[in-house]
């Protein structure tokens, strides 16, 4: 998979994750006990746990009103209810989680954008040696001058 590719999947991710987040802050908002930190240890334990099937939930029913919206390239070519399920869980890691993951990716597409402009101006440079016909021991001398060639050099 392409690093475009998987920026696109990790920013659906996000949407789909700061959508269930909403619903989540919605219902926390409707039912105070979910909303307030309990000094009681089994209830604080419950309102956590309630938490969590909430998010999973919320990531799985926003996966599902969201589907007639997702590219179909973002979806996996087995169609069914299953992937859709497998986004709605991924989404409800939350968007901060989602955020960092997208922020690597993108700093990976870059590096690799980087690399291949690297690679095209030796390229470049190394036809151009060849169009001026330098004797081996110049050619040699100018390619080796290329390991030092640097992006926006």
């Amino acid at each position: 998979m392409d690093a475009t590719k998987l920026a696109a999947i990790v920013g659906l991710l996000v949407a789909l994750s700061a959508a269930s987040e909403r619903f989540v802050e919605i219902v926390k908002g409707l039912f105070k006990w979910l909303d307030k930190k309990h000094d009681d240890e089994r209830m604080e334990r419950w309102r956590k746990a309630t938490l969590q099937v909430l998010a999973v939930g919320a990531g799985i029913g926003t996966t599902l009103l969201a589907r007639p919206a997702i590219p179909a390239d973002l979806l996996p070519d087995s169609g069914g209810v299953f992937p859709l399920l497998a986004l709605g869980f991924l989404a409800s890691g939350g968007s901060g989680l989602w955020n960092s993951v997208l922020t690597y990716v993108l700093k990976v597409k870059d590096i690799k954008d980087d690399l291949a402009t690297v690679a095209a101006r030796k390229a470049k440079i190394a036809d151009e040696i060849a169009a001026a016909q330098l004797g081996p021991v110049q050619g040699a001398e100018a390619m080796a001058k290329l390991d030092g060639v640097v992006v926006g050099a």
